[in-house]
């Protein structure tokens, strides 16, 4: 009786152990609580917690992690992520849905810009985002009576420098502007007074050094829209007028005359303003000067009212304006003229084909800003063109100086002055961020 008894115990205990085993295993499964989700280094973490501790793995297709204290992460990309949760005894599927939309990070495209009064600059910028989050930049100027702020748009106010924080959610970045005077928006100006002999401080003369600079470079440093640049910034925002000067001599002289440098031309970067310029010039120059622009320098031609023995206000040439633009966006083209002599090779001249500028080839439409123009004795670009002008870009005795003149097609068809053309593609190589007009 003990022994059936016995037996009998057994089987309950075994029983009752079956029981608890399948209560503990199956009757009570593998339970998720809480799923969390964090962005570490812009990857997406996810951590699962568990009603009780557990001894398993949380398994992805990629990724595989153990149970631990009740919990464990995985990392996941942002979608639907199915996840396989396993014991000794039991197994789940679970889903994570991360879903989560957030700026990562982002860039201004430019950090640092230069604005004239009145001209407007709008901020661009790149995200690196998760998901589809709504991106909302604020944006406030230190400085509003410098610069003023509307979106993402600065406008320059007054001279002087601002800080322009851009702000994404928890980012930030900032721009810095400095808004000046000493130049103005490209315009088209029949009358402008010639550049005053020492009008300008050396301060001055290094900032618009900067500014052209920074117009080319934003136009594309050794590239045709940069030489475009640079002849727009002293014809069109330049306040004065250089005046024309017949040249003293070359720094690569080819005609036997002086070896002169910054006498009726400037092969050199930036503006000829101030006297620490003279630091730049040739020491082998055997000229009159030095004179900066605009300040009296001796004059030996005698022709279109200069007379010889008599000083006239140093300025440009007209070959010496063209291989400035072309040296300040990079190109090399030397101190040359604008002659033809086949003795020689080394006149601007030599640089492509000549096409006759005839009204077909204008009315090609094929030529661009940038392209030279030229004759036996002069040299120009051209500084614009719509449907109905061309802007030449040019230094003559009969504009008075350094213009951007506006001819029509046919005016400049039939001027003696400029009577081929060279298309400048293979010379430039690229165009850069070209507009073939200023507005």
């Amino acid at each position: 009786m003990k022994k059936v008894l016995g037996i009998v115990g057994l089987v309950v205990v075994g029983l009752l152990g079956i029981g608890s085993t399948y209560f503990f295993f199956v009757l009570r499964p593998i339970r998720v609580t809480d799923v969390s989700y964090v962005l570490e280094s812009n990857t997406i973490v996810a951590t699962i917690s568990f009603e009780r501790d557990l001894k398993g793995t949380c398994s992805t297709q990629s990724y595989t992690s153990l149970i631990r204290d009740g919990k464990c992460s995985l990392t996941v990309l942002n979608e639907d992520t199915p996840v396989m949760i396993a014991t000794d005894f039991n197994q789940i599927e679970y889903v994570l849905t991360p879903n989560m939309n957030e700026v990562l990070s982002f860039t201004l495209n430019q950090d640092f810009g230069y604005l004239v009064i009145g001209e407007k600059y709008t901020l661009e910028y790149d995200t690196e985002v998760l998901g589809s989050p709504e991106v909302v930049p604020v944006v406030t100027s230190s400085n509003p009576e410098v610069a003023r702020v509307n979106g993402l748009e600065i406008e320059g106010v007054s001279d002087g420098e601002a800080k322009i924080t851009v702000q994404i959610d928890d980012l930030t970045q900032e721009f810095s502007v400095v808004v000046t005077s000493l130049i103005h928006k490209p315009v088209l100006e029949e009358n402008k007074s010639y550049v005053p002999c020492g009008a300008y401080t050396q301060e001055q003369n290094e900032l618009l050094d900067k500014l052209l600079q920074y117009r080319i470079e934003q136009a594309g440093y050794k590239t045709r829209a940069g030489v475009v640049a640079a002849a727009r910034f002293l014809t069109l925002e330049f306040p004065y007028k250089l005046p024309y000067f017949f040249e003293n001599g070359r720094l690569n002289n080819n005609t036997g005359g002086r070896f002169v440098d910054g006498e009726g031309r400037y092969y050199h970067k930036g503006l000829y303003l101030h006297e620490y310029k003279f630091n730049e010039l040739d020491p082998n120059s055997n000229g009159w000067g030095p004179a900066t622009w605009g300040c009296p320098l001796m004059n030996w031609q005698n022709e279109a009212g200069f007379v010889p023995g008599v000083k006239f206000p140093n300025g440009m040439d007209c070959s010496g304006s063209v291989s400035w633009a072309m040296y300040n966006a990079g190109y090399d083209p030397k101190d040359t003229g604008a002659g033809t002599n086949v003795l020689y090779h080394d006149d601007l001249g030599d640089i492509g084909e000549h096409i006759p500028l005839t009204m077909e080839l204008l009315n090609s439409h094929t030529l661009k800003a940038g392209d030279y123009l030229g004759s036996s004795g002069h040299a120009a670009l051209i500084g614009g063109i719509t449907d109905e002008h061309v802007y030449v870009f040019e230094s003559t005795t009969y504009w008075h100086g350094l213009v951007m003149h506006e001819y029509t097609y046919q005016e400049l068809a039939d001027t003696p002055y400029l009577t081929y053309a060279i298309k400048m593609d293979d010379y430039y190589g690229s165009d850069g961020n070209y507009t073939a007009y200023w507005e």
